[in-house]
This record gives C-alpha cells, sequence and structure tokens, in this order.
C-alpha cells in the first residue's frame, strides 16, 4: 500500500480518539505529499485563549475538568462511559493522542486562558483527509467555564487555522439530534447545514439519534476574530 493510501484511510472519529498504524516512507512514496512533514506553527492565541496541542502530563488537569462536567458528557459525547475512567486512562489517551498529533492523523488539542492558563476548552481537528483537505471539528467547555462564549471562540480559531495553513477545502462539524447549545455555537459560527444522517449518532447510553452535519468551505462568513499562531 502506497504512502497516499495509508493517508486516505487515517481519522479519528469525534471525540473516539483511535490508535491508528504508523506508515512507513518508501522510495516510491517520497514524491507524495507527506502530512508527517508540515511544520505547524503553534500555539494558536486569540484574545482570551491559548490553543496547543494535548500533551504529555495534561491527564491530571483534564480528568479534574471531565469529573466536572462528566453529568453533561455522558449526554452527548460517545466516548464516555457509565462511570468516570481513572486518571490513568485518561492520562494514556492523552499520549495516543500526541502521538497522533505528531504524525499528523489527528490534531487533539486544548484551550487555555490567556489570564491564569486554566485549561477550559478541549477541542481539536479530528478525521483529517488529507486527499481533499477536509477535517472536523470537536469541543466541550469545562463546567464552570461554560456561558463565556470559549466554545465559539476556539472553533473560529480552529477553523480559520485549518484554512489558512493546513489549506483546507472543507472544515466539518456535527451535533447529535437534541444538543440545542451546541447547534447554536455552529449556526453562530455560519456553517451550514448539509445534512441528516439518520439514526447514526450513537449517545453514551447506546440510544441511537439523527446525526446532524454542517460544513464550511472558506473562513470568510466567520465572525471577526483576531488570531494569530506560531
Amino acid at each position: 500500500m502506497s504512502a497516499l493510501a495509508q493517508l486516505r484511510s487515517m481519522g479519528a472519529i469525534g471525540g473516539e480518539h483511535l490508535s491508528l498504524p504508523a506508515f512507513s516512507v518508501s522510495d516510491h512514496a517520497m514524491t507524495e505529499f507527506q502530512p508527517i512533514l508540515l511544520d505547524l506553527p503553534l500555539p494558536i492565541v486569540t484574545p482570551r485563549l491559548l490553543i496547543r496541542p494535548t500533551m504529555p502530563g495534561d491527564g491530571p488537569a483534564t480528568h479534574e475538568a471531565m469529573t466536572e462536567t462528566f453529568d453533561q458528557l455522558k449526554q452527548w459525547m460517545p466516548w464516555t462511559s457509565k462511570s468516570i475512567e481513572p486518571p490513568e486512562t485518561t492520562e494514556a489517551n492523552i499520549r495516543i493522542a500526541y502521538s497522533q498529533f505528531i504524525q499528523h492523523q489527528d490534531f487533539r488539542m486544548n484551550g487555555f486562558e490567556r489570564e491564569g492558563g486554566r485549561p477550559v476548552v478541549f477541542t481539536g481537528l479530528h478525521r483529517p483527509k488529507w486527499h481533499i483537505r477536509s477535517f472536523e471539528i470537536g469541543y466541550w467547555v469545562r463546567k464552570n467555564a461554560q456561558g463565556n462564549g470559549y466554545a465559539a471562540e476556539a472553533t473560529n480559531a480552529l477553523a480559520r487555522y485549518a484554512f489558512d495553513v493546513l489549506e483546507a477545502r472543507r472544515v466539518e462539524i456535527s451535533h447529535a439530534e437534541g444538543n440545542l447549545a451546541s447547534r447554536a455555537i455552529i449556526r453562530k459560527l455560519g456553517f451550514e447545514h448539509e445534512c441528516t444522517k439518520r439514526l447514526a449518532h450513537v449517545l453514551p447510553d447506546g440510544s441511537f439519534v439523527n446525526d446532524e452535519r454542517y460544513v464550511l468551505l472558506s473562513p470568510h462568513s466567520l465572525p471577526h476574530l483576531e488570531v494569530a499562531w506560531g
């Protein structure tokens, strides 16, 4: 299998960060596009947030935020379980995510308040489809930081980053039917509703609901935001 064919099979599903096989570089692949060679300017800085890759050592703070927000996460996020995972599992998943970031298979990130450094939004660019330059944004905000517009600010910044740095043609985002808070953020940012995938979203309780999918084809419809990176 060529490196490009392998790249077409890479991705992570929403918040479910999968452990994916690494690829090797053959002589034949040297002339093909290799995402791993992209130098990504980071961090991403907005007026209130500093967004950087999730890194080893982020486990304790992430687990604290998950515990605080678990009653909401277990309603919508398919990667949650019936009970809070152990702190060691959180750290292990973060290290897997960091390895995927290095290999440019998935881009899981944390957003920190610039004043105080508290992690408040957990986000990323997922399911990269390099052959069509498509990426999907996911996010959640810790409970005691909700209502401050952090999800919209981080999503706006990541969409701009995808178009400007990763040369995206499509930036996608979705929400489970009934998740009105997510829908409001998505519409506020100017994403267009593309389709409804019937009974395609599995909730943590095992029930199936529709998956509402949205797309952005350029950054021009995004609300104004001062953002920089590097």
